[in-house]
Parts: C-alpha cells; structure tokens; sequence
C-alpha cells in the first residue's frame, strides 16, 4: 500500500469465500485509500473513491479499495448451460495503488441460439457514516465487456444468496457488510457458435484503515479475484494462463497469498500459472498483497515556533519489524520558479478553512513541497516543459534513504489541474553528490504519495537533489509541478514510540 502520509491501515476481516454460494458462484468488489488530515489531498481519482466506517472520536475506521473481484458465471441461479469455455487467458497488472485486469475467454455454445447470460461478480464496502467517513465506492473502474469486436452493454444487480456479515474491529467496532452485485450482460450466440469475450477493469487494492489522533494503522493492502464463479459454465475450463506482472516500484512487497504452489516465476516480476481442465473451486481463488501492513506513530519532539510554521513534522513507521523516520525537515532551493499568480475563485464546496487560503496569491515557491495543504506546490519557472530543472533538499537529521516519497503533478486544484499541467514521467536523483541514480513515474493520478526506493547507497543522506529528465505532457500548459516530497530514512533500531492517547 502506497505509505503516503502518517497514516496506516487497519486489520481486514477476510469474508471467507465459502460463504459465497457455490451453485451461483457469486464474489465481488472496489478499491482503497483514505486521507486523514495529515495526508496529502490530492486528486479527486475515480477509480479510488473511499468507503468508511464510523468515526469515534479523535481518530476513526475506514475501508477503502475493493474487496472482491472475479470471473464471470453463467447465471445468479440454479441454472444449466451449454457454452463452455474453451480457453481463459487472464492478465493482473500489479501498480502501485491498484491493479489493472484484462481476461479474454473462448467460449463455445455446444447447444442451439441462445441469448445467454453472463455475470461478472463485483464486492464494494458499505457507505460510511458521518461527514468525515469518505464515499462509499460505487462501481469498478472503466469496466467494459466485448463479444469479439462489439462492446456489450452491462447493469450492476444485486446478487443473490447468502449475505455478508459486518466486520468487526476490537478497536472501532463494527464495519458494515459489503454489498454484492453482478456486472449482468447478455451474450447472444448462434448454434455452435465460438466467439471471444473480453474483459477490463481497473480495482484499487483494498484495505482496512484506522487512526488515533495522529498516529494511523492500515492492514496489508491486497487484489482478491475469485476464479470459482467459472465453475457454473458447462464443463471445466478446457484451458488457462493466468499472468501476474508486477510493476509497482517495490515488486518485492507482493506475496501471492493464494492459491499457494500454483505459479510460476518467469522473472523478478513475472508469474505464470497454467492449467488445463480446470473446474474451478474456492481453493483456485485468488489473493495477492500488494504492499504489507504498517503503523504510523507521530514522532513526538521538541519544535521550534519556525519550525512550527514551516510544517516541519515527522512520524516513526513501523513495517515488518523494520522502522524508519518519514519527514520533512529539510531545506529546499529550486533551480526556478513559477511566478505568482491571482488566487483562483472559491468553488461552491468551499470550505471556510479552504476560502481563506484561496484569497491569496498563488504562489509555487520550493517551500510549498513541505505543506500539508492542498492548494500548494511547487511548479519549475522556465520556458518549456522544465527538463533540466531541479530542487535540492538539505537534509537537517541525515539518515540512510529507504526511499524518496513525492506528488509528481499538481495536486492544487483537483483532476482538472493534474491533468492539464506537466507530470514527471522521469526524475534523476542525486544522493550527497555522487549517487545518482532515474526514476521512472508512471502517468497514474496518485492519491497517496509515490515511492522513489532508494538501492544500494547505504550512507546517512544530507542532501538530495531531484532533477525533471522527462515529463508526462499536460494537456493545457508546459508547467511541471511538484505538489510534495518527502523523506523515509531506515533507524538501525526500534525508535521510542509515544502512542496517542
């Protein structure tokens, strides 16, 4: 899971798949992220809408992403048919806040005409309750269904069979249940009739989130897609391959948790599972995490009223028994700098906190990479898309990297400003003067900050230097922005650690 803000996610209650009715094969769902207050609010993504639980006082419990997603059935019912599928070809590409899936079937009708039905299962988490409990997520991202080269139309219904039950947290009590439905096509086919039928969508991972004051928690963060649901079509599978690309920046964070002894690995980021007539059960099902479990607790020291305006802040981040210090106190100088502009209009959203900012300048110092807000960032000031131009951050409590954590865009003014400005599509990073290494950032609009790791440099860093290579080109302006940096340094040992209160 993205480590944005000092935030973390909490623990998931599985919902077993052995509740689900196996005659209809039903399984389902949506994806995961939620910012607190002290993340960064940064695009308003569709694909990563938040659901939430029930807010208890200074802190709170939310689930985020999508629990369940999953291949397609022949019917929500005891119901026989004569399409089998000769062929099943499924691609999960694994990135860093969701997973990308396309599955291509061969299916044949060994019996007469039919209009038949299809249903891909979908599982979203309840709506939260209360203002500051997010959205409720409503659908998959860009999901669509082609038979051979025709686009078929889809309606979400509710599936039907046993229900889910609300999770229950030690902590924040109970979750609601998730909802279940069926993306529900129709697919017409003559006698003896083969055609191919494909599938994409993109899930954000889910998760389990919750926070005590400033301290946060977030269990791991995981793609589950049910093969069972297949298993109502005639006959089994008469062939599969089914492939696991792993391009998020850290692929040595995924664990395919199940089916255990099923793939193969092709390379470092590659995984290959093949079979032949399979007729699928809950045991094919499968889990993957995507980034692991991890604790943020505010790092509780002594601040200087400058440092309290400069938003200097700092929390300890507990991951696998490892443990590190993500920050911010550093000095920053940048090659150039955007000019001022006028402030922009409030929008009718408005908050009275969000207005007062909105009646200033807009400014795009170095500076703003430090602030919480979301009406700030720094955008490079020459003419062009910026390549070349850089910040130097100087470190003030030098520590080894674990990585270099960053909003590569414009954040300031929602999806329309992400996408008409510049992004960073590669950045040179340069440690102490004499380690440099390219990022490559990929063209997503990232809720949470994207992690630059940091291999096989070793020394306490004081100062970093990034520098724009290459840009993702906006669609209005050359201006390349960058809304917020941060540093994550590895501790040699367990810090102390203050829990809130």
């Amino acid at each position: 899971m993205p480590r944005g803000k000092p935030a973390v996610f909490g623990r998931h209650v599985e919902q077993e798949l052995r509740n689900i009715p196996l005659v209809c094969a039903p399984s389902f769902p949506l994806p995961f992220s939620l910012m607190n207050s002290q993340r960064w609010a940064i695009v308003a993504v569709s694909f990563f809408l938040l659901g939430a639980a029930s807010l208890f006082g200074n802190g709170g419990a939310w689930q985020t992403g999508v629990p369940l997603t999953g291949n397609g059935a022949a019917s929500d019912q005891k119901k026989s048919t004569n399409v089998t599928i000769e062929d099943e070809k499924l691609t999960i590409d694994l990135h860093q806040e969701f997973a990308a899936v396309e599955v291509r079937y061969r299916m044949k009708n060994t019996g007469g005409q039919v209009d038949q039905d299809f249903f891909f299962p979908v599982e979203r988490w309840a709506e939260g309750d209360g203002e500051d409990g997010g959205s409720a997520l409503t659908d998959l991202e860009g999901y669509t269904i082609k038979a051979d080269a025709d686009d078929l139309k889809f309606e979400n219904v509710e599936a039907k069979g046993v229900k889910l039950k609300p999770e229950k947290d030690k902590s924040w009590g109970e979750f609601k249940p998730a909802t279940r439905l069926w993306k529900k096509s129709s697919i017409p086919f003559a006698a003896g009739q083969t055609r191919e039928i494909v599938i994409r969508y993109q899930s954000p991972y889910a998760a389990n989130q919750s926070s005590v004051s400033d301290d946060s928690h977030s269990a791991a963060a995981y793609f589950y897609y049910s093969l069972s649901p297949a298993a109502t079509w005639k006959g089994p599978i008469g062939k599969g391959k089914i492939t696991l690309n792993y391009l998020h920046p850290r692929p040595e964070e995924i664990v395919i948790s199940k089916p255990k002894d099923r793939f193969k690995k092709i390379t470092d980021t590659q995984f290959v599972w093949e079979f032949q007539n399979l007729k699928p059960t809950l045991a094919d099902d499968i889990k993957i995490v995507a980034h692991p479990a991890y604790d943020n607790y505010w790092a509780h020291y002594d601040s200087t009223e400058e440092e309290r305006k400069a938003q200097i802040r700092g929390v300890h981040v507990v991951e696998n028994n490892k443990y590190y210090f993500q920050h911010n106190e550093y000095d920053v100088v940048a090659s150039s700098t955007k000019k001022a502009e006028a402030a922009p209009s409030p929008t009718p959203q408005s908050s009275p906190a969000s207005e007062e900012l909105t009646s200033q300048p807009q400014t795009y110092d170095a500076d703003n990479i430090r602030s919480l807000s979301s009406e700030s960032a720094w955008a490079e000031g020459v003419d062009g898309d910026g390549v070349g131009e850089n910040l130097t951050l100087t470190v003030r409590k030098p520590l080894p990297l674990d990585e270099i954590l960053l909003v590569p865009g414009n954040k300031t003014g929602g999806v329309e400003s992400w996408t008409k400005n510049n992004r960073v599509a590669e950045l040179e990073v340069t440690l102490n003067n004499e380690h440099t290494f390219v990022a490559a950032i990929p063209d997503e609009k990232f809720v949470e900050l994207y992690p630059i790791p940091v291999r096989g440099y070793t020394k306490p860093v004081t100062t970093v230097k990034l520098t724009i290579k290459a840009v993702h080109r906006g669609t209005e302006t050359h201006d390349t922005f960058i809304s917020g940096v941060e540093l994550r340094g590895k501790l040699s040992q367990k810090p102390k650690i203050q829990g809130a209160r």
